[in-house]
């Protein structure tokens, strides 16, 4: 069976509610808080897992008690298979500040995600077929990104590039993705302010640009299409961790044969799902929400 491969980090999320951001030198006092398990690649192995996908997830964790609060968080998701890499650095955390529209700032450390090096990186990604999907993001190295992402060409398998956060050059890691998905601001970046990112980033050499819209929806370019799916309407209550939706969502279903329209159309309305309720995985639609979205995908339209 065909599967999901992620390598990427795992954090402990600190979610606290603000009415709006600080400003430099201010201190405010945070209504709710909540802290939970998270990370872009725990995230969108979790996304993926609840479409029904088979799932592994590569994660380098420290050797504390935040790695088994981790463990026991996702220790029920079914089809979802962790291999935790032990890491001498503290597991990493992140902290997310959600302002009363919704939106959230993030930082976060990469002590254990920068840890792992290329050659680690090469055995591990040894495993994957043709029919996988591997899925990457921003917080590795450069060097074992570009290195995970070389094995999955040789082995036959799709690479999945989520282009967040963009802590180095991509350039030479973009090249080697079969799928991008960045949203606009990112595009812009990547693009080097390009009149049309999307279509900029796909004349370069990669096979499918989407670019995620927020609530407007997704932009698929790809085959000479250029697609634009629209996202349900929603009020949202807490933005962290939608895109992350987004992309497991995305990589779930397209390792189970659904066509790259259905799956982003099913991945916006699991996205836009999301963010109506608060925390990152708290907030990620279950295994049977994702089914009964296929009822309800929205128009297609091209730009």
């Amino acid at each position: 069976m065909n599967r999901v491969f992620v390598l990427g980090n795992a954090t402990v999320d600190i979610v606290q509610q603000v009415d709006n951001f600080p400003h430099p030198g201010e201190t405010v006092l945070a209504g709710k808080s909540l802290r939970c398990a998270g990370g872009k690649g725990l995230n969108q192995a979790v996304a993926a897992a609840r479409t029904g996908a088979n799932v592994t997830l590569v994660a380098p964790v420290g050797r504390d008690s935040d790695s088994a609060f981790l463990a026991e968080s996702v220790a029920g998701e079914e089809g979802l298979r962790v291999d935790w890499l032990a890491c001498p650095a503290g597991t990493d955390l992140s902290v997310i500040w959600i302002n009363g529209s919704g939106e959230n700032v993030i930082v976060s450390s990469a002590d254990c995600a920068r840890w792992l090096q290329p050659d680690q990186v090469r055995d591990l990604c040894r495993v994957l077929q043709p029919g996988d999907y591997l899925v990457l993001q921003g917080n590795l190295s450069l060097v074992a990104t570009r290195a995970a992402a070389e094995v999955a060409r040789a082995c036959g398998a799709r690479t999945i590039l989520n282009t967040a956060p963009i802590a180095w050059d991509m350039a030479t890691v973009m090249r080697l993705a079969d799928i991008l998905i960045a949203n606009e601001g990112e595009a812009g970046v990547l693009s080097q302010a390009a009149k049309d990112p999307a279509k900029a980033l796909h004349a370069i050499g990669i096979p499918v640009v989407i670019v995620t819209l927020g609530a407007k929806g997704a932009r698929i370019v790809h085959d000479g299409c250029d697609t634009i799916l629209p996202a349900p309407l929603v009020t949202a209550v807490d933005t962290a961790g939608a895109g992350d939706v987004f992309t497991g969502t995305l990589a779930g279903l397209l390792t189970q044969g659904f066509d790259m329209t259905t799956s982003t159309a099913i991945a916006v309305a699991a996205a836009s799902q999301s963010v109506t309720r608060s925390g990152t995985t708290p907030s990620f639609p279950s295994q049977e929400t994702i089914r009964n979205l296929f009822d309800l995908i929205p128009q297609v339209s091209h730009a």
